[in-house]
């Protein structure tokens, strides 16, 4: 095999990947990035379809909080950055009400959450708490709705990290173009003569010792392997393929395996997500009359619901597309709930959807199915390319997740949200971690 001509080879090309490879290239270093996928992006997935009124997103839909280095990007290439109404409100069976006081003690559970000493489960917290039974389900949603995570897995002390955060690290924006005009910024300010994007590339072997690496690929549609030498590589795999065993389906090896590695895998968790946006004739939730007919007198006039829970159902949060006004609903479960429906095709998934939101806002099921045009999904627990959606923390992990960003013998170096522990997640974290990831590199 020829001596390596490429600096670094960078193994991913969503938002890490691509992040790590501009500013390498910037740097003035020779970069190849292999991509498994025939497009970029990895969990970033946006579709763009006419008979739609918005940019569908079938991974990741929001900025949350500050997200600095999503909001260099957006700012750099002039996209729109808009931000999320934020009324809450329960629905059981027809009738809404404010979630308002639950939030506020929730807030204070949190912070009775022990930064140090012995780390346990989320659950495990909460069994050892008095905790009303309204507050422990505010808790349990709040585990396996933002976290996506299974609650007997979830590390206490992970969020606790997050119970002293501010009043605009709790805000949400979104992307009025779309994640994907993040991705493509990031993709054109490639320089060409240092930087080389090869899709369809699905690496499996990753072999290294200081100063050299050897990354065993096949094209996605052959089996023969190839292999291509660099200095050093860039790792940005998502922690689902790095956590897969060798005989499952997106797979990759290292030889040997960085003891990094090896100590954060077990502590490091995916999460599991179902998520399906639905498309009506109209927004029948934004009638006035609707809303008023349902509203208890505590939720007062806000006269319109941008985030819906119900703590029955199959989908246990909904959320509208405000501040547009448009017939669009996401519904979303994660945790136990999403492995439940991990199963179902997309037609079973649209049937227990229509069976929720039927449930929870009281609106006959025919009536929905009238209304309902079209549906989304991806299930990315099926790709074998992520093997789920995002990562947390578990039981003992926040250690080994901080090695995990530490260079190994200055020849690999890893990236990706799950390396991120200040926005694990995150798109934000995931472009933080690969630009983190080249200056390590270019130190």
């Amino acid at each position: 095999m020829p001596k390596a001509g490429i600096d670094t080879v960078v193994i991913g090309a969503g938002a890490a990947g691509l992040a790590a490879a501009r500013a390498l290239s910037d740097g003035g270093r020779t970069v190849v990035v292999l991509e498994a996928r025939p497009r970029i992006g990895g969990r970033i997935l946006t579709v763009h379809d006419p008979e739609w009124p918005l940019p569908v997103e079938l991974g990741a839909e929001f900025l949350h909080g500050e997200a600095r280095a999503t909001r260099e990007i957006a700012g750099a290439a002039g996209l729109p950055v808009v931000e999320l109404p934020d009324e809450h409100v329960w629905a059981e069976r027809g009738r809404l009400r404010p979630m308002g006081e639950v939030w506020t003690r929730f807030g204070s559970l949190l912070e009775r959450i022990p930064s140090r000493g012995a780390d346990v489960s989320f659950e495990r917290f909460l069994a050892q708490r008095r905790v009303p039974g309204p507050l422990r389900a505010m808790a349990r949603l709040f585990a396996e709705g933002y976290f996506a995570a299974h609650v007997d897995r979830l590390s206490a002390q992970s969020v606790a990290t997050g119970a002293g955060e501010t009043d605009e690290s709790q805000r949400q924006y979104r992307l009025a173009s779309g994640y994907s005009a993040v991705v493509g910024w990031l993709r054109a300010g490639l320089d060409p003569e240092r930087c080389r994007v090869r899709l369809a590339c699905v690496v499996e072997t990753i072999r290294w010792w200081r100063g050299e690496v050897e990354v065993g690929f096949r094209s996605a549609a052959g089996a023969q392997s190839r292999w291509l030498r660099a200095r050093t590589a860039v790792v940005t795999l998502p922690l689902g393929v790095l956590k897969a065993a060798p005989t499952e389906a997106g797979a990759v090896r290292f030889d040997p395996e960085p003891a990094s590695l090896r100590a954060a895998i077990p502590k490091l968790e995916v999460s599991h997500v179902c998520k399906l946006t639905l498309r009506f004739r109209e927004a029948f939730w934004d009638d006035p009359e609707f809303f008023r007919r349902r509203a208890t007198r505590a939720l007062g006039e806000p006269g319109r619901i941008d985030f819906l829970h119900d703590r029955e159902g199959d989908f246990p949060t909904w959320w509208t597309a405000n501040p547009w006004r448009v017939p669009v609903l996401t519904a979303w479960a994660g945790g136990q709930r999403a492995d439940a429906l991990a199963d179902l095709a997309d037609t079973a998934l649209v049937d227990r959807a229509l069976g929720s939101l039927s449930r929870a806002l009281g609106v006959a099921r025919p009536r929905l199915e009238e209304l309902l045009e079209s549906w989304r999904a991806h299930d990315w627990g099926r790709d074998p390319h992520s093997r789920g959606a995002y990562s947390y923390v578990g039981v003992g992990g926040l250690p080994t997740q901080r090695a995990l960003a530490r260079p190994c013998e200055n020849t690999l170096f890893f990236a990706g949200e799950a390396t991120e522990p200040d926005e694990m997640g995150t798109v934000s974290g995931a472009i933080a971690s690969g630009q983190r990831a080249a200056r390590q590199l270019l130190a």
